[in-house]
């Protein structure tokens, strides 16, 4: 009797993965329909002149890019998956996969991507086609990646209706903060009443439902995703909202548990990020927000009231400012008094040598101006800071000549000096001085 062949187990497309159909879903289990080895495009290659920035290279996701020989990476395809693939502005799900019926351990999953239609796996591990498997989701990364996707649509709910739309998005890190981006910045009134209306909307526990209509496109589809062949969902928030998105939602508003809004920035003109976290991470960044302003409370020997720590900073601010500006009064004292001692050297030598271990190049302009008339065309003078295994300026001025001389017998003397003058003066930035550099350097000018 024949046995009839197996036919092809269609995968589920993006928009209609068990993730994507009950986002509180956290096990499936499934099978293999393709595994092939990841190759990273040609193109990926950056010269040595690049600016170093986070790969996007799937092989290097839970490898190191600096190994020897990179680990090599395989693209699983499942017939179903309760882990998200990234998009609509939400991070992909972390989770294992668990091989049914064989020996061997859990395999992490920390990269799933959207390729079309198809959703893509990222494994160190292969399996072999029509391996039955267990997924398992990560699910306090899902239920806080859906608390800040949800809270976004919420929250750009309330803003549409106060003339603030939402230009885009951008989804925090866990523990990170989420952004906003609008046409203009709202005001300290508007943020009071967006935070309130949002929150007042979250309590009222309103229904959040996933509908794909027929026949109804979307603007926001990427550009690779087959409106006609794929799923489109429509995200609904009661009667409040409703938009396309891809990504996992919760089912009602008081699961978002409350959006709290942070700072804005402003960019591009016009528009503003308005910084925001929603559920338990807001209740993290906000307790850390607590505990550092405790902290901080308790160096100023302050209560932790807000308000009290603000005067108490306040305070200080004042105080800093006041020793800056006593500062620059007793450097210029200082330098008044270190040019009073270059002018009487002068007096019965050609050249003289000042060394502030302890005082920058602002000391030396200051201490050059009070000189301007002594140095015209008489002598040389030398002016250094820094010290032994410290960086440092220099300055060479005076007769051109000398100037000249000395500027030459520096770079021999000094071997970390970068700079350059001509005529009456020579200036140079010492990146270390080495140990006896300074003494060398002052016997030079003494010589002179």
């Amino acid at each position: 009797m024949a046995v009839a062949a197996a036919m092809p187990i269609t995968p589920s497309i993006v928009g209609a993965l068990s993730c994507q159909r009950d986002s509180y879903l956290q096990n499936l289990e499934t099978e293999v329909v393709a595994c092939e080895e990841y190759t990273p495009p040609k193109g990926n290659q950056q010269s040595g002149k690049a600016k170093t920035k986070k790969s996007t290279d799937p092989s290097k996701v839970n490898g190191s890019a600096n190994s020897a020989a990179p680990q090599r990476t395989w693209m699983i395809e499942f017939a179903d998956s309760v882990l998200f693939p990234e998009g609509g502005g939400q991070h992909s799900d972390h989770g294992f996969i668990t091989p049914l019926g064989v020996k061997g351990s859990a395999i992490p999953i920390e990269n799933i991507q959207r390729h079309g239609l198809r959703c893509i796996h990222f494994s160190q591990t292969p399996l072999e086609v029509g391996t039955k498997v267990r997924q398992t989701v990560y699910y306090a990364r899902r239920w806080d990646l859906m608390q800040q996707h949800t809270g976004q649509h919420l929250l750009s709910a309330i803003m549409d209706g106060m003339d603030l739309p939402t230009l885009g998005w951008s989804m925090g890190q866990p523990g990170e903060m989420n952004y906003v981006e609008l046409p203009r910045k709202p005001t300290d009134a508007e943020i009071v009443r967006i935070q309130q209306e949002t929150n007042a909307v979250i309590r009222q526990n309103l229904p959040i439902t996933v509908e794909t209509p027929e026949g109804k496109g979307s603007s926001k589809l990427p550009t690779d995703y087959d409106g006609e062949q794929g799923v489109i969902r429509f995200i609904k928030i009661g009667d409040l909202d409703y938009n396309a998105c891809c990504g996992t939602h919760l089912q009602q508003t008081s699961h978002i548990g409350l959006v709290l809004l942070h700072h804005t920035q402003s960019i591009r003109g016009t528009n503003c990020r308005l910084y925001f976290s929603a559920g338990d991470r807001a209740i993290n960044l906000a307790t850390e927000s607590i505990n550092g302003l405790r902290n901080l409370a308790v160096s100023l020997s302050s209560s932790a009231a807000p308000e009290e720590v603000a005067a108490k900073v306040q305070g200080l601010s004042e105080q800093v400012s006041e020793g800056r500006k006593r500062e620059k009064r007793m450097m210029a004292e200082l330098a008044k008094f270190e040019a009073q001692q270059i002018r009487e050297t002068l007096q019965c030598a050609v050249s003289a040598f000042s060394h502030r271990p302890d005082d920058g190049l602002d000391f030396i302009n200051l201490a050059l101006i009070e000189l301007r008339d002594t140095l015209k065309g008489n002598g040389v003078v030398v002016l250094c800071t820094g010290d032994t295994k410290t960086p440092g300026s220099l300055v060479i001025t005076g007769q051109a000549a000398l100037v000249e001389t000395l500027s030459a017998k520096v770079k021999d003397i000094v071997k970390n000096v970068k700079g350059g003058g001509k005529g009456e003066k020579w200036q140079g930035k010492v990146t270390e001085w080495q140990k006896g550099e300074i003494d060398a350097l002052k016997s030079a000018v003494e010589e002179i």
